[in-house]
Parts: structure tokens; C-alpha cells; sequence
């Protein structure tokens, strides 16, 4: 019988860094049961299997696992339904998704259910699941932990922007370089709800774009002092990784925002952050993009472009916004439009003239 042998990665100790840790792998394939399970356990872990989600479930109940790896597509229980299940019933739980297909739609949505990372088989190098484990292991101890992103965990961004040299987890990139359906798929899939609110104000965005080019990706958040802060970024605007540079700025803008706590959001300090990161990190580039906030205390918009040409509009006044120099060039030299006043209903848009369009309407609810 084939018996795959490991490199052996101990520290001068004798200790590895998932010594001691036990880890719970659900997964209907035996032989990928019987690799991974010698793997970590010539790493030092305690390894317990399940063949799916439901046994998985069962095995939950009787171990106390420092991880779960899981399949996607398993019978009875399926990975998304056993995801679903563990991040309700054990939220603190760290797990990392494996899937053996390019379709990742259904990874995309393991990932929002707070999984800390995703590999896809064949895995040809197992130290690599070594990595994500240590790395999603190492992240749980953080106070912060249960609310981080995937792509901070490849990333491994720290407080202001600062990313270590030699972290970030360049397989998945390569990965997604090489299968450019499943990046479009994977970052279509990410983007947030299209409505959303809070207070008397209402968000909605409208994203129409070809299939066959890399996507425009927006995303958002709310803060707690009534500020809506977005971004816009065009994946497919450079030659260079745009899917790496993509995933960053998504890791940078929400590591940022939670880092504020009741602090307001400025527009300067997160442009820095992000050409920080982008300048700091082999893989990313300069892009195009756009980073806006609207303060709803008060009822204005401020944006500052970031190589991205847009256009606003209130119903009573509208005004070309000229892109300037791109995210990652220096971007904070371009003139930031502040203050626009929000009406009852205003917008915000962006188009590639054939390709795709974008608009952010920003209103107020109107009484039923």
C-alpha cells in the first residue's frame, strides 16, 4: 500500500505548530481521509473523521476539536448544510472548507458563514493545509477573531495596514490566477446584500456586468455612528493580480472599519491604509477604484476616486467625478468631493461602456 511521507517541519523543540491540536475531518472520500489524517498527525495532532456532515455533527457532540476541515459535497448531510449547522451551534469554532470542484458558489457561501479558509483538491502540497490551520488557529486567539474575513486570515493583516512579510498564503492566489471562471465566481458570489438599512436611510446598489470579463466588486459597511462607508474596485482594470489586489483591499477596508469602534471613518486615513497594503504586498498592484462615505447624521457624501470616473446625482444637481490616479499610485492626491448633499433620494454610478454598470442609490424610507 502507497504510503505518502511528509516533511517534517518540527521546531528545535521537537514541537510542531499544530502539536497537540485536535482536528476533525468530515469528508466522504477515504482516501483523502486517510492522506490528510497521516499528514497531521505526523504534525502532532489528534486527528478524529467523519464521513459526513451528519456523523460529522454526531462526532461534534462527544469531541471538543480545535478545527473541523470539511468537505463541500458530501452525501446526507452536505458540507453547506453541516457549515450552517456548526457556525450556529459552535460559533467559535474555526473551520476550512475543501472542495474538489471549480464551481465556487457554494464555497462563497461557506465563506460567509465565517469559514477562515478554503483549499481546493487535489491538495499536491499538504503543508499547505498545515499553514491555513496554524494560521486559522493562531487567528481564534484574537478578540476580534469571530468577526475577521477569509481574506484577512490569507493575509494575515495586522492594525494598520501592516502585513508580514511571508504571509500571505500565495496558493490560493495561484490557484485562482489559473482558474479564472472560479475567481469570477468567487467574487460575484461575495457581494454583500443589494439592500440594506438603517435608521430612516436606505442603501441599494444595481450591478449589471458581462460574464465574460473580471468583475466590478463593491462592498460596504455600516458604523455605529450612522456613517455608510463603500468601495468599488475594478478586479480586471490592470495587467497585473487583480483577484489578489481585490481580496486585499476587501481584507484592508474591514480589518480598518473594525479597528475604528465608535470612531467615524475617514477617507484619507483609508486610502492610506489601502496603498499601504497594496505597496507592501508582492502580489498586489495599483487598480482602479472608488471609496466613498456617507455620513447619514447629517445627510452628505464625500468620495474620494481612486483611478475610477463617476457620476452623482441628487435630482437637483449632478456632477462628473473625474477618476485621477489609481488606488496604489498615490491616490490621496486626487481631489476629494465632499459634503454632497443627500435628498430624499440620490445616486452614485460607474460604467464601462459595454461591459458593465454600477449605481448606489441612497434614500430615505418613504412612509407606508
Amino acid at each position: 500500500m502507497f504510503k505518502p511521507e511528509f516533511p517534517d517541519s518540527e521546531t528545535c523543540s521537537g514541537q510542531t505548530p499544530l502539536s497537540n491540536k485536535a482536528i476533525l475531518i468530515v469528508d466522504d472520500d477515504p482516501v483523502f481521509r486517510r492522506i490528510a489524517s497521516g499528514y497531521l498527525q505526523s504534525q502532532g495532532c489528534t486527528v478524529h473523521e467523519a464521513e459526513d456532515g451528519l456523523v460529522g455533527l454526531r462526532q461534534l457532540r462527544e469531541q471538543c476539536p480545535d478545527l473541523v476541515i470539511c468537505d463541500i459535497s458530501m452525501p446526507v448531510l452536505n458540507g453547506l448544510e453541516f457549515v450552517e449547522e456548526v457556525s450556529l451551534a459552535y460559533p467559535c469554532l474555526p473551520m476550512i472548507v475543501i472542495s474538489a470542484t471549480d464551481e465556487m458558489s457554494d464555497v462563497a457561501r461557506a465563506l460567509k458563514h465565517g469559514i477562515k479558509d478554503f483549499l481546493s483538491k487535489p491538495i499536491n502540497d499538504y503543508s499547505h493545509l498545515g499553514q491555513a490551520i496554524a494560521n486559522a488557529l493562531s487567528d481564534t486567539h484574537s478578540h476580534v477573531s469571530d468577526q475577521r474575513d477569509f481574506s484577512s486570515q490569507w493575509f494575515q493583516v495586522e492594525d494598520g495596514g501592516d502585513i508580514p512579510e511571508e504571509q500571505e498564503l500565495y496558493w490560493h492566489l495561484e490557484y485562482l490566477q489559473q482558474n479564472l471562471s472560479a475567481a469570477r465566481e468567487l467574487l460575484n458570489a461575495l457581494l454583500p446584500e443589494n439592500d440594506t438599512s438603517q435608521g430612516i436611510w436606505r442603501c441599494s446598489y444595481r450591478l449589471l456586468q458581462s460574464a465574460e470579463t473580471m468583475p466590478l466588486v463593491f462592498d460596504y459597511a455600516w458604523l455605529m455612528n450612522g456613517q455608510y462607508a463603500f468601495y468599488i474596485v475594478d478586479s480586471g482594470s490592470q495587467s497585473c493580480d487583480g483577484i489578489a489586489t481585490t481580496l486585499l483591499i476587501r481584507a484592508l477596508f474591514h480589518d480598518y472599519l473594525r479597528g475604528l469602534k465608535s470612531m467615524g471613518a475617514d477617507l484619507k486615513d483609508l486610502a492610506d491604509i489601502l496603498e499601504k497594503g497594496i505597496n507592501c504586498t508582492e502580489c498586489a498592484c495599483s487598480i482602479s477604484a472608488m471609496i466613498g462615505i456617507a455620513d447619514l447624521s447629517d445627510g452628505t457624501l464625500s468620495v474620494l476616486p481612486a483611478g475610477m470616473d463617476c457620476f452623482w446625482n441628487n435630482g437637483q444637481n449632478s456632477q462628473h467625478i473625474a477618476g485621477g490616479v489609481s488606488l496604489g499610485d498615490n491616490c490621496r492626491k486626487n481631489f476629494i468631493t465632499q459634503n454632497l448633499p443627500l435628498r430624499e433620494s440620490s445616486e452614485i454610478s460607474v460604467s464601462r461602456l459595454g461591459v458593465s454598470s454600477f449605481s448606489l442609490n441612497i434614500s430615505q424610507k418613504t412612509e407606508s
